[in-house]
């Protein structure tokens, strides 16, 4: 089943600061009810981990088992990231996210809060996200965006095969889960269930 879970805006932070989400929408439909609490909170933890190194004006996706993150970094300051399954087109999934960003500069002007917090623009921005995140489950919408397809490939595309590869300075992912403090005891423990169960909810 062909399914786009999460996507967020995150602040592009300097060195050695922490990415701010400013703006989120998610589908989980397809997760148990009592799971959809962890998997949005692993989807945050993971788009904000892959958003410290993205560098600006490039794309880089993430592979782990049935599911790919796609970080696309613009020169407004932001990143803009989306969790699929792997069998949502990863050229639809940046289509999603360059007509996200799209969207979002037309509401924040292109200027980004002096001193931001976490969800601080879902005010101003969710409609129009969560509109968005529901119009792309459908793949076929890619016919719409030839001409933000023709910007994305003048942007440098990069692919890792592992999480690890795609976490500054070589970090071990489940370090990072352990000593996060955005993460829950049960989205941890969900966590290191799924990665022994290998479930398909197992996202990282």
């Amino acid at each position: 089943m062909v399914k786009l879970l999460f996507s967020a805006i995150y602040t592009q932070p300097p060195a050695d600061g922490e990415p701010v989400m400013l703006t989120s929408a998610s589908e989980l439909s397809s997760f148990g009810y009592f799971q959809r609490g962890s998997v949005l909170e692993m989807c945050t933890f993971f788009g904000r981990q892959f958003s410290k190194p993205a560098q600006p004006g490039t794309r880089s996706s993430i592979k782990h088992e049935d599911f790919l993150c796609h970080v696309y970094s613009t020169a407004h300051g932001y990143n803009a990231v989306a969790f699929c399954d792997r069998e949502y087109p990863p050229r639809v999934a940046f289509g999603y996210l360059a007509q996200l960003s799209e969207e979002f500069n037309g509401v924040t002007g292109g200027t980004l809060p002096s001193a931001p917090s976490e969800n601080c623009l879902n005010g101003a921005f969710k409609p129009q996200h969560d509109a968005l995140i529901t119009k792309f489950q459908d793949p076929s919408e890619a016919d719409q965006l030839t001409s933000i397809m023709k910007q994305l490939d003048e942007t440098k595309l990069i692919l890792h095969e592992t999480i690890e590869t795609a976490i500054e300075r070589g970090q071990k992912i489940d370090t990072l889960i352990e000593k996060s403090n955005e993460l829950s005891g049960s989205s941890k423990m969900f966590y290191k269930t799924a990665r022994k169960q290998n479930q398909c909810c197992k996202l990282m």
